[in-house]
């Protein structure tokens, strides 16, 4: 594990979502984890892992849990258009060629917030980027043999 700075991290992070479409969902244990998959061309899947709060940006301002899961499903098949993380801290967000915004919350005192990589399950062939509590971001890398 390094940890990283924000440009390191928006690089791999517009690099794992940009232009990919959004293609799937399982559903975690509590409302605010879930994991969702992406996919560019036939060669390129990458996946987010959502751990804290998040919402789908629209014009009215409702937020029950319903209405963001229905939200956020009617985002499939939808590409991502733009990444934006954070300054502050590591809040994600990920808009869509239908302008709706998918914001994920990148702070948390004792937990991981998010986690995002390039393979499944749930690793990284060359990036897995995660929102550590506190804020900081750290990037996973295997150790050459």
């Amino acid at each position: 594990m390094t940890r990283t700075t924000n440009s390191e991290a928006s690089t791999i992070l517009t690099h794992l979502f940009s232009t990919t479409s959004f293609v799937g969902i399982d559903f975690g244990s509590g409302p605010n984890h879930h994991l969702l998959y992406f996919k560019r061309g036939d060669d390129h899947e990458a996946w987010l892992s959502i751990e804290g709060p998040w919402h789908v940006h629209t014009a009215d301002t409702l937020f029950d849990e319903a209405l963001q899961l229905q939200r956020l499903i009617e985002l499939r098949r939808e590409r991502v258009r733009h990444v934006r993380l954070g300054d502050e801290y590591p809040h994600l967000e990920l808009t869509f060629e239908s302008g709706r915004t998918l914001f994920v919350n990148g702070f948390h005192e004792q937990f991981e917030s998010w986690q995002a990589g390039d393979a499944r399950p749930l690793g990284g062939d060359e990036y897995l980027l995660v929102a550590m509590p506190q804020g900081e971001l750290a990037v996973f890398v295997e150790e050459e043999a």
